[in-house]
């Protein structure tokens, strides 16, 4: 390519010299070009003339008239590497007197992005040889950013149809996260994600599933779920929460487990649970300056979406399993413990009627507290919850405060019927 660098050199020598012939009729041609945003350029390699639009001069940020006269062929706007391939693509067609096609950035000025440029170049032969070039450029940011948008989008819902098919199968729920953490952060580009799940008690958040953080906090790290964290932050408001620079961030200042990793740019969704509780948060998060568009949005929404629903799918699935155990288990003590309740109760009865009454209300008693236990599908059940409704009758008489904390299943029953003993006597006595 150097021949093509030498003939650029010796045309911008005598490019200023060049006065284009009939110069009424290309300044028609300029108009027409102009009105419908295209530049265009002729070089004659005979006479090492360089004829160009003004609207050139305006496609690479340069006041009108102060083109080099190399600025449409060899761009010095552009960068090396791209420059190579334009001149690259000039030699090519030269050589082989075919139209050739490219396609070059130029780098944004006064703040202004980088934009797009295609050229169409053509070539004139005469005796078998290039006598005369021809070129037309346009600035194409707005359909390659479009066409790039779709080929994103596109991804994005392969992706999730993708993460869909696996929530049906993959009973694994660990491995599942693993797989989505590492999935959004490929096709969001960003190098840190986590899925933090709510903890009992609903303070803090646990660290469940992540890529980008320090080894051994996955599984171990908590964040709180106060206000001032963006994840504490995102629960209270239940939807998609962005942040551009966590630094100068308004709403929180942002948990230690984002500082500590110097997490600039940010979003954060949450992943919903059962009966109005969230399960927890879904975040993507990055060291660069990012600014997040509707797209990602919608698509860590959608996949936060199915990950609520692998979440609840899972917690079905393991319910069944374990109260199904349960019930095995239980059935057999289910009679005896009925007996002996009937056999403590007859010992301190006055009467049938009394044992009668009193039996009643132990038995209610009982099942209050398996029926919450089995709706909580045999896990831990809120203290507060449980007291409620043992002391329905008497909840007009009493407050109760202090914080919530969840109790096994056995636990469970024997403290329903120790409350229901005592209620019933502060209530006789």
């Amino acid at each position: 390519m150097p021949e093509i660098q030498d003939k650029l050199e010796t045309t911008d020598s005598r490019v200023r010299e060049a006065t284009p012939p009939d110069s009424s009729g290309l300044e028609l041609f300029q108009r027409a070009f102009d009105a419908g945003q295209i530049g265009v350029w002729s070089w004659d390699l005979r006479s090492h003339q360089l004829t160009w639009s003004t609207k050139l001069d305006d496609f690479h940020g340069r006041p009108e008239g102060t083109s080099d006269g190399t600025v449409t062929i060899a761009p010095m706007d552009v960068a090396p590497q791209d420059a190579t391939g334009v001149l690259a693509a000039i030699a090519k067609s030269l050589q082989t007197h075919e139209p050739c096609r490219l396609e070059y950035p130029l780098p944004g000025r006064s703040e202004r992005e980088e934009r797009w440029f295609e050229a169409l170049v053509t070539v004139i032969v005469e005796d078998g040889a290039v006598v005369q070039m021809l070129g037309m450029c346009r600035d194409v940011t707005e359909r390659l950013r479009i066409n790039r948008e779709v080929r994103v989008r596109a991804r994005q819902q392969e992706t999730l149809a993708g993460l869909g098919a696996r929530a049906l199968t993959e009973r694994d729920l660990q491995k599942y996260f693993n797989e989505v953490v590492t999935t959004v952060g490929e096709i969001l580009d960003l190098e840190m994600v986590k899925i933090l799940e709510l903890v009992p008690g609903d303070a803090e958040l646990l660290l469940r599933a992540g890529i980008g953080w320090q080894p051994g906090l996955v599984g171990t790290a908590t964040v709180s779920t106060g206000r001032e964290t963006q994840a504490g932050y995102t629960l209270a408001a239940g939807r998609p929460v962005i942040v551009e620079e966590l630094a100068a961030e308004t709403r929180f200042t942002g948990a230690p487990l984002l500082r500590t990793h110097g997490v600039v740019s940010g979003l954060t969704t949450p992943i919903a649970g059962r009966d109005g509780r969230a399960y927890g948060v879904l975040g993507a998060h990055t060291a660069r300056r990012r600014k997040f568009n509707d797209y990602d949005v919608a698509f860590l929404a959608a996949v936060a979406n199915v990950l609520a629903g692998a979440i609840q799918r899972r917690q079905l699935d393991q319910r069944h399993e374990l109260m199904i155990r349960e019930l095995r288990h239980r059935s057999g003590n289910l009679f005896s413990q009925l007996l002996a309740l009937f056999s403590q109760t007859a010992k301190n009865s006055r009467s049938l009627p009394d044992l009668v009454a009193k039996y009643e209300a132990r038995v209610l008693a009982l099942a209050n507290a398996h029926r919450l236990i089995t709706e909580g599908g045999w896990k831990s059940t809120s203290l507060s919850e449980l007291l409620n409704t043992l002391l329905a009758a008497f909840l007009d008489r009493i407050s109760l405060s202090g914080p919530n904390v969840f109790l096994e299943p056995d636990p469970t029953f024997g403290l329903s019927m120790a409350v229901h003993e005592l209620a019933t006597n502060a209530s006789k006595h």
